[in-house]
């Protein structure tokens, strides 16, 4: 299991499902837009560069939602992706060409199965409707995101 640290009330975060999913799904918001930009611009096909363009711009439309919710509920969210996220975007910003195709895929489809898992679990577990709502919304928008990157990465493949 996961060591606890000590922590100041500055530092603490919430520890409920819905808070830890409007905290997660903004953060991958801010990361899925930055890397949808990069996956644009650097895409090696048209398949990566156009799944750049969808995930950027559904994200930023569900950061609006994400945003909205979590102020109606006084969470708080952070300014920018976790530090996993930022990594990720600089090995995207470093890489380019057909490697840079095979990065972005795999790495998407792991964000979005980790997004799929922790929207179940608010979907399962959560308190707040509002929250629960959202999630229910965006399930089968990732979801589909997951299988147009699959695809992708198939036919990348197959190359």
């Amino acid at each position: 299991m996961l060591a606890v640290a000590a922590v100041s009330p500055a530092q603490a975060r919430p520890v409920s499902a819905d808070a830890d999913f409007l905290i997660a799904a903004h953060q991958g918001n801010l990361a899925e837009m930055a890397a949808g930009k990069i996956a644009k611009r650097q895409g090696a096909t048209e398949p990566v560069r156009d799944l750049g363009r969808e995930l950027a711009a559904y994200h930023r439309k569900l950061d609006v939602t994400v945003r909205k919710t979590a102020a109606r509920l006084d969470i708080e969210l952070p300014a920018e992706p976790n530090s996993e996220q930022q990594a990720l975007v600089e090995q995207y910003q470093a890489t380019s060409g057909a490697d840079f195709d095979a990065l972005f895929l795999g790495s998407q489809l792991l964000a979005h199965e980790r997004a799929i898992k922790l929207a179940q679990v608010v979907i399962d577990t959560g308190t707040e409707p509002a929250v629960e709502k959202l999630a229910g919304k965006a399930l089968p928008v990732i979801r589909r995101h997951q299988q147009s990157i699959a695809a992708a990465q198939q036919k990348l493949t197959q190359r």
